[in-house]
């Protein structure tokens, strides 16, 4: 994802910019928020492996959680009560690789699996996503 749209979102919410750890705890925390709007929905039978697995990454999720929220300015946007929109927690999973990518080494998700991709492929990167 583009960052200057996720920057104009932050801008137009009063957010800060993370920095790169921040960033990536934050992408951690949408991950167990994903997990946990997963393991809300069912929409796949999920064997007690699976399920256990999923109930790891959102207690993962909410220990990065708690790590990041002891940042000075840091703001919770959602409460972690409404865990049943998959679509959106994939979505701020989404926003926050791409925040963490920028701000670790100013590159995109998509950029770097253009590279990786060329790479894997013996080829030079020239597509834009």
């Amino acid at each position: 994802m583009k960052t200057e749209i996720i920057r104009d979102y932050y801008q137009k919410r009063g957010l800060s910019w993370p920095d790169q750890k921040s960033a990536l705890l934050f992408f951690l925390s949408e991950v167990g928020e994903l997990a946990e709007a997963y393991l809300e929905i069912k929409p796949v039978s999920l064997t007690l492996e699976e399920q256990e697995l999923l109930h790891s990454f959102a207690k993962l999720g909410l220990q990065a959680d708690e790590i990041v929220s002891r940042k000075p300015g840091w703001i919770r946007n959602n409460d972690r009560l409404r865990k049943e929109n998959v679509a959106h927690e994939a979505a701020d999973c989404n926003m926050m690789l791409s925040v963490f990518l920028e701000t670790y080494n100013n590159q995109s998700p998509d950029d770097a699996l253009l590279e990786k991709m060329a790479l894997k492929l013996g080829s030079q990167p020239n597509a834009e996503v």
